[in-house]
This record gives structure tokens, sequence and C-alpha cells, in this order.
């Protein structure tokens, strides 16, 4: 077989796991106190900071978030809270050295992967005229 080898001849992966094996997974919440919610998550040599802040008043009318949203003269949305997610790698959290600028392809479609998720599972509507921000930064992203 040509290229990389996933497996070696004992059916080991190269960071000695077995082939059903996950990597281990670390988890600790309430990381910063100044946030309304916050997590650290390591999985592998993956380590990735969230950070929540709200529901709270809506303040950027002109994030992009209010598709769909009731907006009237007065600029408020009435029906539920609008989500705003920013996902963001540090320049130093890839091998490649990669200097990613703030919005480029990959963090724009992550953030709307974010977006789409957290619409679905956060009941929005319980939270008329407020906002909710996420974040989202990857330290490392090794993959082993």
């Amino acid at each position: 077989m040509a290229g990389l080898e996933l497996l070696s001849d004992q059916g080991y992966r190269l960071d000695g796991r077995k082939a059903t094996e996950l990597r281990k997974v670390q988890a600790r919440m309430g990381v910063f106190a100044q946030a309304d919610g916050s997590a650290y998550l390591e999985q592998g040599n993956t380590k990735a900071l969230a950070v929540v802040y709200g529901p709270h008043e809506v303040s950027d009318m002109d994030g992009g978030g209010l598709l769909g949203c009731e907006v009237h003269a007065a600029g408020l949305v009435t029906d539920r809270a609008v989500i705003n997610c920013q996902y963001s790698m540090a320049t130093f959290s890839t091998a490649e050295r990669k200097r990613r600028p703030h919005g480029d392809r990959k963090s724009t479609e992550m953030s709307l992967h974010l977006k789409q998720t957290f619409e679905a599972a956060v009941m929005t509507q319980l939270y008329p005229r407020s906002q909710i921000d996420i974040y989202v930064k990857v330290n490392m992203e090794r993959g082993i």
C-alpha cells in the first residue's frame, strides 16, 4: 500500500493506540470567572478553550447574526436570542505555522457550523431581545 501506513503490523497507531481506541479526553469547566460559561478541552494533543457570554442585551446589530429574526424599527430582535459565534486558531497551534487572519475561510466556516449547532441546541425563544456570544479558540491542533 502506497503512502503513510496508519496501523503497524501489530494493529497499533503511531501514538500507540489500538485501531478502536479513542484519544484521551480531558475537560475543565469554569476556567474563566468573568464569563457566564467556559471550558478547556483536550483530546490527544488538540487543546481548545470555549467561552460563553450571555444571554445579555443585544449589542451588535451589524454582526450578521440577525437573519430570520423579527427586527422592529427600534432595531430590537423580539422573538428570540441572537447567537454569535467566533472560532479562531492560535498562529502557533499547528505545525505549519501559517498566519491565519481573522475571518479566513476555515475560521468563517467553523464559526458558521458552531452557530448552526448552537441555534439548534439552545432554546433561543426563551431569551427574547437578547444575545449569546460564543468564542472558541484552538491553542494546539496536532491531531495525535
